[in-house]
């Protein structure tokens, strides 16, 4: 079996290591511009650039399965160039929306394809996918996701997890999400907030947020979808405080990113991510619940983005899934025991998703 991951990253060296520490012994490659160094003896590193197709082809020649973890700024073209080979593809890269445009191509090629595939969106849509094909429909989804720091700084109480600017984002860019059968997109800071009382992080902040993505489209029968971003107790009047200040305004906002991912670096922080995940039809419910810490020199964001990522790589190498398309993750989800087979995958790795009764939403304010 032989799966390449293309990014030499953070990102992609998580879900590389997890592949090669398997039982099943992957030839696991990781195709970058730059050799990558300090790589485990079980990973092999190759040159190659993801914008060349000549390239791309030679370095997936022979290969079971394909993942994708480069910068958004070029992730379309990139998946463009791996679907032409006809390989099996997960892509984690996030372009601004889920590239679905290129389902013809995946079908003409017959490469099979999972975008999205993270933790959220990814397990959070597979979990949705699954309990709408469960339950026969839905009549409301919610999910509740964050990434904290484990012991927060003073005043900023957070930590930058990812790209500084990404996280500035989820701030400002309008919050799809659907309410009583109607879409809406209000900024997130004119959006009420809800607190989540969680029996391990506490209370914490809830602000809608622009998360549901493909959601919106695979499920338009659903009349309430929202996704949540949670934050420490007190992170969102900083927040908001400094958006008044002009901050994130289009002018400041690069420069505000690099100041606070500099001072705030996640390596200062561990972290620890929550989600919750909720799916109602009528009088029923199907709710999960992932806690996460950091440990063993990887954050909790990584390790779960990097674990599910990897997990649906095995799926599609094996064939466990191998229909040509590009799909949302909800639409894999559906698949009978997929979704399954990826919470086991990541409970035997440490990462547990577990089902629990579902919570009311708190009184906003």
């Amino acid at each position: 079996m032989r799966i390449v991951v293309f990014g030499g990253g953070m990102q992609g060296r998580v879900i590389a290591r997890n592949l090669a520490a398997r039982d099943e012994k992957p030839e696991v490659i990781i195709a970058d511009l730059n050799e990558v160094a300090g790589l485990e003896s079980t990973i092999k590193s190759v040159k190659a650039n993801v914008l060349n197709k000549e390239e791309v082809g030679n370095v997936l020649k022979s290969a079971d399965a394909a993942v994708l973890a480069v910068p958004s700024s070029i992730a379309h073209d990139a998946l463009r160039n791996l679907i032409e080979t006809g390989v099996a593809i997960v892509d984690v890269s996030f372009t601004p929306d889920p590239p679905l445009s290129l389902n013809a191509e995946a079908v003409k090629s017959g490469s099979c394809v999972v975008v999205d595939c993270g933790v959220a969106p990814g397990l959070s849509h597979l979990l949705v996918g699954r309990a709408y094909a469960e339950l026969g429909g839905l009549d409301k989804v919610r999910i509740l996701v964050g990434g904290m720091a484990q012991n927060p700084p003073p005043v900023f109480h957070h930590a930058v997890y990812f790209n500084a600017s990404d996280l500035l984002a989820e701030y400002v860019r309008p919050a799809r999400a659907r309410i009583s059968g109607k879409d809406i997109a209000p900024n997130p800071f004119d959006a009420p907030i809800e607190q989540h009382q969680d029996h391990e992080a506490g209370r914490l902040d809830a602000f809608l947020s622009d998360g549901l993505r493909s959601l919106l489209d695979s499920y338009p029968d659903v009349p309430d979808m929202v996704e949540r971003t949670l934050r420490l107790d007190g992170h969102m009047e900083t927040m908001r405080r400094l958006n008044e200040l002009g901050l994130f305004d289009d002018d400041s906002i690069h420069a505000t990113a690099k100041k606070l991912g500099s001072k705030y670096s996640a390596d200062k922080y561990p972290d620890f991510l929550l989600m919750v995940v909720e799916a109602t039809r009528g009088n029923k419910t199907l709710a999960w619940r992932l806690m996460d810490r950091a440990t063993n020199c990887e954050s909790a964001m990584s390790r779960t983005t990097g674990y599910t990522t990897a997990a649906m790589a095995m799926v599609l190498a094996k064939k466990q899934f191998a229909k040509p398309g590009v799909f949302a993750p909800e639409k894999v989800g559906e698949e009978t025991g997929i979704a399954q087979i990826i919470v086991d995958d990541l409970k035997e790795r440490g990462v547990k998703t577990e089902a629990v009764e579902a919570t009311l939403g708190a009184p906003t304010r």
